[in-house]
């Protein structure tokens, strides 16, 4: 008489598949992946600049107040706190000096070009290595 092997119940992998995949859907959704647009910054508008994200960015309003992850800031106040953040950042060798940052400032489209050039001058003289102006592409 043979002896017949109990059957192993087959394993269905998947909705395995179909719940991971639907995690990975809702994470897509849920998550943020840069930080938001300041909503009471309006872009100026460009044709020909090359294409740059703007997280984590520096944002001035129309009237030429900066604003940092929503709170009001001063050109000297982020660049302070922006170097205590690189000082712990990456290995560097005892004695180094590191890097003046690249500051991205988002300016809005109504802020005056004058007011403008005054914080790209406080952001230098507070220890910038570069301003960037972040812009919207126009059409978008």
């Amino acid at each position: 008489m043979a002896h017949s092997r109990p059957k192993r119940p087959q394993e269905n992998t998947l909705s395995l598949i179909n719940i991971v995949f639907l995690m990975l859907i809702f994470f897509l959704i849920a998550g943020q992946l840069s930080p938001p647009v300041d909503p009471e910054v309006s872009l100026a508008e460009t044709t020909g600049a090359p294409p740059l994200p703007p997280p984590d960015a520096l944002f001035a309003d129309a009237e030429g107040v900066l604003r940092y992850r929503g709170q009001a800031t001063s050109a000297e106040a982020f660049m302070t706190d922006h170097a205590r953040g690189r000082e712990t950042a990456g290995e560097r060798e005892p004695g180094d000096v590191p890097p003046l940052p690249a500051i991205r400032l988002a300016a809005d489209r109504a802020l005056p070009a004058v007011r403008l050039l005054t914080l790209v001058d406080a952001l230098y003289a507070a220890g910038a290595g570069s301003v960037s102006v972040v812009t919207m592409r126009a059409g978008s």
